[in-house]
């Protein structure tokens, strides 16, 4: 084997990454990775390496110092909390799109009942009372539907403006039950 096959390979990824960001002298990174200062030099200049992160990254500490001075344990950075929120986020609307294709199944059993006695026929057993008659399952169909079309929409980000829900009402409303 020749002493060039013994030699490690310089990792050029890193060497860029530290060129770049332009923290560390070109001295420093050839001494660290073994390799000569020229060899940097002329590798930079034949991919287009830039040392123009110097000052984001100058940036980035000034940041990091802000949030923590060095002392406590570094705080969550605006990206992790974005990224919790969103996950939380999702669950919720996960859970209230699940629960409104449950309610879209009641609303069909009251839909059947109601179409049954148009029919003529008196369906099997009460659905949601002794007395229940045509009228009633109308308007509880219609009061389902008016506040499932709403929901829905919320839930699935449809309007514009998701902080208004259209009608006044928001999931939080209907799941506490609140009546308008």
């Amino acid at each position: 084997m020749s002493g060039k096959e013994d030699k490690p390979r310089a990792d050029w990824e890193a060497i860029e990454r530290e060129y770049r960001a332009g923290q560390v002298s070109l001295r420093a990174i050839a001494s660290a990775h073994g390799i000569t200062e020229g060899a940097i030099r002329k590798k930079a200049k034949a991919e287009g390496w830039q040392r123009a992160l110097a000052d984001k990254v100058r940036q980035a500490v000034r940041e990091k110092l802000v949030r923590t001075d060095g002392t406590q344990p570094q705080r969550a950075s605006d990206s992790e909390i974005i990224e919790g929120a969103a996950i939380r986020g999702l669950n919720v609307i996960t859970s209230h799109r699940k629960d409104l294709q449950q309610l879209h199944g009641l609303k069909r059993v009251l839909a059947e009942r109601l179409s049954t006695y148009m029919q003529g026929v008196t369906p099997d057993g009460p659905c949601l009372g002794d007395k229940e008659s045509p009228g009633d399952l109308l308007e509880k169909l219609s009061r389902i539907t008016a506040r499932l079309i709403p929901l829905e929409r919320q839930a699935h980000n449809l309007d514009a403006e998701p902080d208004e829900p259209s009608g006044g009402r928001s999931l939080a409303d209907f799941y506490g039950g609140s009546e308008g």
